[in-house]
């Protein structure tokens, strides 16, 4: 007797939908006609990937450098949006303690909470995971320069990080280099303030950070997104579509 799993049928249909979107939109604004069955391995892809991003992680793959902060409650997470013409851009890092190898992830969104760009390098070798989470916040800042968002609201849920930036704890003198990149970063932006958030109200940026990680590579993606973002997005402004 086969046992159909209603679930999984009912995200494979929304990912069908997703994927018909996302071509449609290809060949929109880029021109890209692609062939049936390529559709069909992308949709595969896609539902993948989904499903192994939100999987819970096995084993001590990552350890955060948060500060002493009370853990707050496991609610629906409240976004603080930006003013109009303002990019907020949350960032996150995942740390494999054994290996010493990062993945950081950054994630921009408009006033509306409209995904503009996000991104991550799967590459990085860092001997902490206070490393790891300052190196997240300079990547972010670079990515924000590249994509021209020139004023930005960059958080972290790595407090103490977030106070050496904002020169209210002293610096870690192992973290120089990269504190010393972030300032001049941001003095090449017109306006940029630096937050802590809760590991709650961070959960796009983590979604990035484990996946680049592991897969070890090096991803920018535009304001259409990754689909293992879809849910998290929508969410985040609270809308009630799911994958």
């Amino acid at each position: 007797m086969v046992v159909v799993n209603a679930y999984e049928i009912c995200q494979e249909f929304a990912f069908g939908l997703w994927r018909l979107w996302k071509n449609r939109n290809e060949v929109v604004f880029k021109g890209l006609h692609r062939q049936p069955l390529e559709v069909l391995d992308l949709w595969r892809k896609n539902i993948n990937e989904f499903r192994e991003a939100t999987d819970s992680v096995e084993g001590d793959v990552e350890a955060k450098a948060k500060g002493n902060h009370p853990a707050t409650a496991r609610t629906t997470p409240h976004r603080q949006r930006p003013k109009f013409g303002t990019i907020k851009i949350n960032t996150d890092a995942a740390w494999c303690k054994d290996s010493r190898r990062a993945g950081v992830g950054w994630v921009g969104r408009d006033f509306a909470g409209v995904l503009q760009a996000a991104g991550g390098t799967g590459t990085m070798l860092c001997q902490s995971a206070a490393a790891a989470e300052a190196i997240a916040i300079r990547s972010a800042l670079s990515a924000c320069i590249n994509h021209g968002f020139n004023h930005v609201i960059v958080e972290s849920d790595a407090q103490k990080i977030i106070q050496m930036i904002r020169k209210e704890v002293s610096e870690n003198f192992n973290l120089d280099c990269v504190l010393g990149d972030i300032k001049i970063l941001a003095r090449m932006l017109t306006s940029v303030t630096f937050a802590f958030v809760p590991m709650e109200s961070n959960q796009a940026a983590h979604l990035v950070a484990k996946y680049v990680l592991k897969e070890g590579r090096d991803f920018t993606w535009d304001n259409i997104g990754p689909t293992f973002l879809f849910n998290t997005l929508v969410q985040d402004v609270n809308l009630l579509i799911r994958l």
